[in-house]
C-alpha cells in the first residue's frame, strides 16, 4: 500500500537505477534460508551447435564411379518451452492502464516482464540500468545541480513538495540542498534546480524491427502527463519541465526550481512505440484493443496468443537487444492461470507448469503461505525447488504512544509514553519463536525498519532486544507493574495490565497466528494480558479520526509496512502524524494510502525527526547512509514500534529450471525471465 508513493512513481513508470554501473548483486537471501538444491543464479551459455561433417569415410575400391553419399544432417536442438503458472489473469497489458483489481495488476506486471526489459531493474534495494548506457549521477556530470533565481510570486516547489508562489515563510532548498525559509524581504531567492540526462543503449529495436529511440520515451511521458489518463499520478510530471530529446539515444529534463529528488536517476518512463500509436490520444489508447491485448514488445519475448481464462502464449523475440548473447534461452513461454494455490502446487508436481509465483492480492503475503509444509516435503523428495527470500515488507507491533483525545484505558493514561514499558514488551516477546513456528525459521527480526541486508543498515551501536523476560519484568517493575496478588498477572493500583490487540483483516492466517502466539507469550513470559480484536480492513485502516489504527484508537496494533531504497523513517515524524497534515502526499510519500499520515503510533522525537529528514534530503550517498544509521539508532533505542519479522517472498520451480531468482525489491519474481532455462532434472 505504501510502495508506489514511497518512490513517487508516475503511473506506468518503471523506476530503476543505481549511481554507477556495477555487476548485478547477489539476490538477498536471509541467513536462515538453506534450501536444498536451490538453482544457481548463473545462466548457462547456449549449447554449441554440432558441426557438419566435411569429409566422407574411406570407401572400398570399386569398378566405376563411387556412390554419391547424402550429406550428414546437422541435428536441430529441440525447442525449449517453459510454463509459468500465475494465480491471476491480467485484464489488460497496456502499460499505462488505469485502475483494475490488484490481482490483475500483479498478473500484468508478471507478463510485461517478458514483453519489455527494464528500462531499469530495482534489485536488492538498489537500481541497475537495463536499456540505458548508465544511470545518471551527479558525480559523472550527467546530473547537474545549479542555482535558479525565483522572484516573489513565481513558481517554486517547497520542501514538502508543494507547488507554491514564492512568498514570505516559504520553505525551500537552496543550491547546496539545505532547507531555508524565505523572509519575504529580498524579493527573490536562489533555489536548487536539477537537470538529468539519460542515454539509451544504441541499436534498440521493437519486435517489428523499428528502432526504439528517445522519441518513444517522450511519447510515454506525454501519455503519462495527459489529463486524459486518469490512472496517472501527476505528482512528478507536474514538478518537471517537459523532456527535451537531444538525439535518438539522449533525453534530458529539468525539475522546477526548489524540487530536490534523491531518486532522480530512476525517473525514466517505459518507452512506448510512437510509430504504432502516435495518432491516438491517451483516452483512445485506454480502449485500443491492440494496446491492451497485444502490445508491441522490446523485451525477450513477443505475444502470440491470449486465450481468456486459460493462457497467454509467447515466443522468442528475434529483435531483442540481447539476442546476440544467446538470450532468451527459451524458445517459447506460456503463462497459465491457476487461481487456486493448492491446485497450482499440484500442477507443479505433475509437471504441467515449471514455475509458480504470486503475491496474495490485497496483502503483502504469498499465495504459498499455507502450502509451505507441502513445498518443504516436495523439496525433501527432490520434486520441487522452493525459494524463501526476505522481502521489503516488515510486520510490526505498534504501541499507541499518543492516543486520540478522549481515548480511555491504560493507554489513554499514558502507558506507552514511558519508553521503559515499550522496551519491556520488546524483551518479553520471543520473536525468534514466532519465526520458527510460523515462518519455518526462514525470516529475520531486525532492530529497525529495514532488513539487516539493506545497504543503509549498520549494526554498530544499534540496540537489540533479545528475548529476556527477566529484563522485561524488571523494567515493568520500575514502572510500577508487579504481581501483587501472586496470580501470575501484573497489576498496578489494583488494575491488571490488560490491553486490547487490534489486527486483521479476517482471513489473514499468518497475522492471526502471530496474534495468538503473542497472547500466549506475553501472558506466560511477563504476566501481561492481551485481548485479541480481529477487525475488518475498513475498521483497521480507516482514516483519521474514525479508523482504529490511523485514528489512534487502539492499545496494541499489528500490520505491515513496505520499505525501499530510502528507509521510510518519515513514517515516524510529525509530517506523518494523523490529523495534522493537509491530506496531500509530500515528496517523502508520508501520506501514502492514508491521507492523514502514517505515524499511527504517535511518536515524536525532534532528534530523530531532524536526522531523518536530513538523510532523506541529502544527495550525497555516503552522508545519506550515515544519517539513516543515526535515525535507526534512535528508533531502536526508543522502540515506538517493534519489528516482529521481515516477511517472505516465496517462489517455486521444478528441478531442472535455472535462472529463476527471487529478489527482495523487484516487483515481479520474473524480473530476469530472459535468463530462465530448463533442462532435464
Amino acid at each position: 500500500m505504501k510502495k508506489s508513493i514511497l518512490l513517487l512513481t508516475l503511473a506506468g513508470f518503471i523506476l530503476a537505477a543505481c549511481a554507477s554501473p556495477q555487476p548485478a548483486p547477489t539476490p538477498m537471501v536471509l541467513p536462515a534460508v538453506t534450501v536444498a538444491s536451490l538453482p544457481g543464479v548463473e545462466t548457462p551459455a547456449p549449447a554449441p551447435r554440432p558441426a557438419s561433417s566435411e569429409s566422407s569415410p574411406l570407401l572400398p575400391p570399386t569398378f566405376g564411379p563411387a556412390p554419391t553419399l547424402a550429406p550428414s544432417a546437422t541435428p536441430v536442438p529441440p525447442s525449449k518451452e517453459l510454463v509459468v503458472c500465475l494465480p491471476y489473469e491480467p485484464n489488460t497489458l497496456y502499460e499505462f492502464a488505469a485502475g483494475g483489481s490488484r490481482e490483475s495488476v500483479l498478473a500484468r506486471a508478471a507478463v510485461l516482464e517478458a514483453l519489455r526489459d527494464g528500462p531499469i531493474d530495482h534489485r536488492a534495494f538498489d537500481y541497475q540500468p537495463v536499456i540505458l548506457q548508465k544511470l545518471p549521477s551527479l558525480k559523472d556530470g550527467d546530473a547537474v545541480v545549479e542555482a535558479a533565481t525565483v522572484r516573489d510570486g513565481e513558481t517554486l516547489v517547497d520542501t514538502a513538495g508543494n507547488i507554491v508562489g514564492l512568498a514570505a515563510g516559504a520553505r525551500y532548498f537552496d543550491p547546496q540542498g539545505d532547507e531555508q525559509v524565505y523572509d519575504g524581504k529580498a524579493g527573490s531567492v536562489q533555489a536548487i534546480k536539477m537537470t538529468v540526462t539519460f542515454k539509451l543503449l544504441p541499436s534498440l529495436k521493437w519486435e517489428d524491427g523499428e528502432p526504439l529511440t528517445t522519441d518513444d520515451v517522450l511519447f510515454a511521458w506525454e501519455i503519462s502527463k495527459s489529463p486524459d489518463n486518469p490512472g496517472a499520478n501527476h505528482f512528478l510530471t507536474n514538478r518537471l519541465q517537459d523532456p527535451v530529446v537531444v538525439d535518438a539515444q539522449t533525453i534530458q529534463w529539468t525539475y522546477l526550481p526548489g524540487y530536490k529528488d534523491s531518486l532522480y536517476y530512476t525517473r525514466l518512463p517505459v518507452p512506448f512505440p510512437r510509430h504504432v500509436y502516435g495518432a491516438l490520444t491517451a483516452s483512445q489508447l485506454l480502449a485500443d484493443d491492440r494496446a491492451n491485448h497485444k502490445p508491441l514488445s522490446f523485451g525477450a519475448f513477443k505475444l502470440d496468443e491470449w486465450k481468456a481464462g486459460e493462457f497467454i502464449k509467447l515466443s522468442k523475440n528475434a529483435n531483442y537487444f540481447r539476442a546476440s548473447d544467446g538470450l532468451p534461452y527459451l524458445d517459447k513461454l506460456t503463462f497459465r492461470f491457476v487461481p487456486d494455490a493448492e491446485q497450482l502446487v499440484a500442477q507443479l508436481l505433475a509437471g504441467e507448469c515449471q514455475i509458480g509465483v504470486g503475491a496474495k492480492a490485497g496483502t503483502q503475503d504469498s499465495i504459498f503461505d499455507e502450502q509451505v509444509p507441502k513445498l518443504l516435503d516436495a523439496e525433501l523428495k527432490k520434486k520441487l525447488v522452493p525459494q524463501f527470500v526476505g522481502g521489503a515488507t516488515f510486520e510490526h507491533l505498534d504501541f499507541n504512544i499518543s492516543p486520540v483525545e478522549g481515548y480511555g484505558g491504560l493507554v489513554g493514561r499514558g502507558l506507552f509514553q514511558n519508553v521503559k514499558v515499550r522496551q519491556a514488551f520488546a524483551y518479553c516477546i520471543n520473536r525468534q519463536a514466532l519465526i520458527s513456528s510460523l515462518l519455518y525459521g526462514r525470516a529475520e527480526a531486525p532492530p529497525a525498519y529495514v532488513p539487516t541486508t539493506h545497504p543503509f543498515y549498520d549494526a554498530t551501536d544499534i540496540t537489540v532486544y533479545k528475548f529476556d523476560p527477566a529484563a522485561g519484568k524488571a523494567l515493568l517493575s520500575e514502572a510500577g507493574w508487579q504481581d501483587s496478588d501472586n496470580d501470575g498477572m501484573l497489576d498496578k493500583n489494583g488494575q491488571a495490565l490488560s490491553l486490547n490487540y487490534a489486527y486483521g483483516p479476517a482471513g489473514n492466517t499468518l497475522r492471526a497466528g502471530v496474534a495468538q502466539a503473542l497472547k500466549s507469550q506475553l501472558k506466560d513470559n511477563c504476566g501481561i494480558e492481551i485481548n485479541l480484536q480481529e477487525l475488518s480492513r475498513a475498521e483497521l485502516f480507516g482514516s483519521f479520526p474514525e479508523g482504529v489504527l490511523f485514528g489512534r484508537r487502539y492499545d496494541l496494533g499489528q500490520f505491515a509496512w513496505v520499505t525501499d531504497v530510502e528507509p521510510d523513517c518519515a513514517l515516524y515524524t510529525s509530517r506523518g502524524w494523523p490529523g495534522l497534515g493537509d491530506g496531500q502526499p509530500d515528496q517523502y510519500g508520508v501520506a501514502t494510502g492514508y491521507p492523514e499520515g502514517g505515524n499511527n503510533v504517535g511518536y515524536l522525537n525532534p532528534a530523530f525527526e531532524d536526522v531523518c529528514f536530513k538523510a532523506i534530503n541529502t544527495l550525497d550517498p555516503a552522508e545519506k547512509k550515515r544519517l539513516h544509521h543515526e535515525a535507526m539508532k534512535i528508533f531502536a533505542q526508543d522502540v515506538p514500534s517493534l519489528v516482529l519479522f521481515v516477511k517472505l517472498k516465496i517462489g517455486v520451480a521444478v528441478p531442472g529450471v535455472s535462472g529463476f531468482v527471487l529478489d527482495p525489491t523487484q516487483n515481479s519474481d520474473l524480473w530476469n525471465i530472459e535468463a530462465f532455462n530448463i533442462t532435464s532434472p
